[in-house]
């Protein structure tokens, strides 16, 4: 629980029947990773159980954090259009304007890829004469290709 809230977190449809198995038999307000001692799991106890070390070095990421995940997280729901308000909700932000802060940046490559999108649907075509659909340069235009 980051800044001691609670909030819910979504699943990929893949993950529901691990967590479901980790759940069968605890109560509703039980910890569905609890430490050996009972209470929320801490991450070095978490990182040595999963043997996040070898795993990660496995596929040669060895200076991956668990924090990265987070952050892989929230940029693939943004680069996948998703609501940033809700992108904030799920990760505990204070504002909305904070995660745009963070990750605004990919929202940028999205608006390039729906006027691609759009160029290619109106018909249009610079072998007919019609202006290209990049006829405006913007220097800052990340490279998508």
């Amino acid at each position: 629980m980051k800044n001691a809230r609670a909030r819910t977190v979504p699943l990929v449809d893949e993950l529901v029947p691990i967590v479901d198995r980790w759940a069968a038999g605890k109560a509703p307000d039980d910890w569905l990773f609890a430490a050996p001692e009972g209470g929320p799991l801490r991450e070095s106890n978490w990182k040595r159980s999963v043997q996040w070390t070898k795993a990660v070095a496995a596929i040669g990421l060895s200076g991956l954090r668990v924090h990265d995940l987070r952050h892989t997280a929230a940029s693939i729901w943004l680069a996948q259009s998703a609501d940033p308000t809700v992108v904030q909700r799920v990760l505990g932000h204070a504002t909305a304007s904070i995660t745009m802060d963070l990750y605004g940046h990919l929202l940028d490559a999205n608006l390039w890829n729906a006027a691609r999108k759009i160029g290619g649907i109106t018909g249009a075509s610079s072998a007919h004469g019609a202006v290209p659909q990049r006829a405006v340069v913007d220097d800052q235009r990340p490279d998508l290709d």
